[in-house]
């Protein structure tokens, strides 16, 4: 059993395509659920969800405490399967996603947990290009630097026994959450990366140009790790 977590917040607009791509998995769909934790939405966030509940084994949760950590600590409480998959609403996964993360999770004792990169295509084409590039390029370097990679929110599953163990998430970081669940995994296991395990993620951060959308990420860094401030909000963009 697999269970894949999506946190939202007023993705009303996005939410469809991502339920749909997790439709698709070449996955036997009674071994897989589906986990949407709307986070106080003021739109139709649930109201799309449940549109799904016939087409997927879907749970729709309402957590009231704002923040992506509030999100993903409840949605991962409410797993049962022996994986947890996490993506996010405005996230597109491949149809072989959920498949090619449980076989690398079961390749090896070893290895707890499994990320991806990610690719934009809805930004200018010379904006695209860069950020498909560079983000792969800045999660080797995250590894050399610090001795694992980072699980990117929209793109890791992790074995839930060693999810457990190792704290889970951070419901105060409303940033940062998936860097700081990495170093905690990090500490039971190998976290494995594999760049052919590429989701489609919103480059709607990146719409005024790729430096000032990657400006928000270094500064929440270094105000998470370096001044450790847990009160960092990241900018909404919805």
């Amino acid at each position: 059993m697999v269970s894949v977590v999506v946190p939202a917040y007023n993705e009303e607009k996005a939410l469809p395509k991502c339920l749909q791509a997790l439709i698709l998995q070449d996955y036997p769909k009674d071994l897989y659920e589906v986990i949407v934790v709307d986070n106080n939405s003021t739109d139709k966030t649930s109201y799309v969800a449940s549109k799904f509940k016939n087409k997927l084994n879907l749970k729709i949760i309402l957590e009231k405490k704002k923040g992506r950590g509030h999100a993903r600590h409840t949605g991962f409480k409410a797993a049962k399967g022996k994986y947890i998959l996490s993506t996010d609403a405005d996230t597109t996964v491949p149809k072989d996603w959920i498949k090619k993360t449980v076989a690398l999770l079961e390749r090896e004792d070893s290895i707890v947990a499994v990320t991806g990169p990610c690719k934009i295509n809805d930004c200018p084409r010379l904006t695209n290009f860069v950020f498909n590039v560079m983000q792969p390029s800045v999660m080797t370097i995250y590894k050399l630097a610090f001795g694992h990679y980072w699980l990117n929110g929209f793109n890791f599953g992790v074995k839930r026994e060693v999810y457990r163990k190792s704290g889970g998430f951070d419901p105060n970081l409303n940033t940062m959450e998936d860097v700081d669940i990495a170093e905690k995994i990090a500490k039971h296991g190998k976290i494995k990366c594999s760049y052919s395990l590429n989701v489609v993620f919103s480059g709607r951060r990146f719409k005024h140009g790729l430096v000032q959308g990657i400006k928000p990420y270094i500064r929440d860094y270094i105000e998470c790790f370096v001044f450790k401030n847990k009160n960092v909000v990241m900018e909404d963009v919805r």
